[in-house]
């Protein structure tokens, strides 16, 4: 396994957004960071190794970084080492909550598959179906990524595959998983419900809850097959 990108942000400078990477914050790309309480920078308050990781403040509207992703790609693993003030699953009553996606149009969020909560469980949110996995029985339950420690989170993207696959670890214990397409809530989804959306990825925190969070993200790896913790 050789990873396409490995992102330990020790070159950044605290304060300021990291190198090589495009902000999407308020719909916006490439908007001003910070934007008040706002903001996806270095920072070392937290660091997972070394001394800096991002540090992403927001709420309802998008605070993401972005990156464009290889030409050709229907195959990721996204890893990193998250640290929030808003515990993953278990919160019943929430909406949707974005923490890791991929995008099919750079620029807007109206085309993406968005991992992270959905309904308060750990989950996957498709648009522009607005579809959402697991199902209501599932809702607001655990498994739960706790607040405020380090979690290693690790999210696989398959669509090499006629049917298309999502999985999601966390601390190398498998949390969600899309593998059948009448795994979700609003109707079955076409087998090639990713198709054309690895155009680039994203990482961040956006609530249609309105649910403040802060995350220090760290180790980021982007690779084609399973990195682990």
């Amino acid at each position: 396994m050789t990873p396409f990108l490995t992102e330990t942000f020790e070159s950044g400078t605290v304060g300021q957004q990291p190198a090589g990477w495009d902000n999407f914050i308020g719909y916006v790309k490439n908007a001003m960071n910070p934007q008040g309480d706002t903001l996806a920078l270095i920072d070392s308050t937290h660091a997972h190794g070394g001394k800096n990781a991002v540090h992403f403040r927001g709420g309802s509207g998008p605070v993401m970084l972005t990156r464009p992703l290889p030409a050709g790609t229907n195959r990721l693993f996204v890893r990193a080492y998250f640290y929030m003030s808003r515990q993953l699953g278990m919160n019943p009553g929430a909406n949707h909550e974005t923490l890791i996606g991929i995008r099919k149009l750079p620029g807007t969020a109206n085309d993406e598959v968005r991992f992270g909560e959905i309904k308060g469980v750990i989950g996957t949110n498709e648009v522009p179906t607005d579809n959402i996995s697991p199902k209501m029985a599932e809702w607001g339950k655990g498994p739960v990524v706790a607040a405020n420690q380090w979690a290693c989170i690790e999210v696989a993207f398959q669509a090499d595959q006629p049917q298309h696959v999502l999985q999601a670890w966390a601390d190398g214990v498998l949390v969600h998983a899309i593998t059948l397409g009448d795994q979700w809530q609003n109707g079955t989804m076409p087998m090639d419900w990713m198709k054309g959306k690895f155009v680039e990825v994203i990482l961040g925190w956006q609530s249609f809850s309105g649910a403040t969070n802060e995350i220090w993200m760290d180790d980021l790896v982007l690779s084609t097959d399973r990195i682990g913790c």
